[in-house]
C-alpha cells in the first residue's frame, strides 16, 4: 500500500492504472494491466484529501522466469484547482 492519486481525477479511459512489465532487452514490455484477471487495483481514502493505493499481481503459474516490475499510473489534483499532475 502506498500514497497515490484518486482514480476519479482521470478515469484513464483507453489506458490503465497499473501495468505488469517484463524486462525485454533494453526496455520493458507490458504483459498485463488492470484489465487482467491476475491484477488488482484498490483505492481507499486516507483522511480528507489523501488516497491509499494497493496494486497486486497474482503471478500465473506459467509465467516464465525473469525480471518484472509493477507500474502505477495516477494523476494528482493539487488544491482546489482543476490542474492534474501525473
Amino acid at each position: 500500500m502506498f500514497a497515490g492519486a484518486h482514480p476519479g481525477n482521470d478515469l484513464r479511459r483507453g489506458d490503465t492504472f497499473l501495468r505488469v512489465q517484463q524486462a525485454d532487452g533494453d526496455g520493458w514490455r507490458t504483459i498485463a494491466d488492470d484489465g487482467d484477471w491476475s491484477t488488482r487495483f484498490r483505492w481507499a481514502r486516507a483522511g480528507r484529501d489523501g488516497s491509499l493505493v494497493t496494486v497486486t499481481w497474482d503471478v500465473p503459474p506459467d509465467t516464465p522466469p525473469g525480471q518484472y516490475r509493477l507500474s502505477y499510473l495516477g494523476d494528482a489534483r493539487t488544491g482546489a484547482g482543476p490542474a492534474l499532475t501525473p
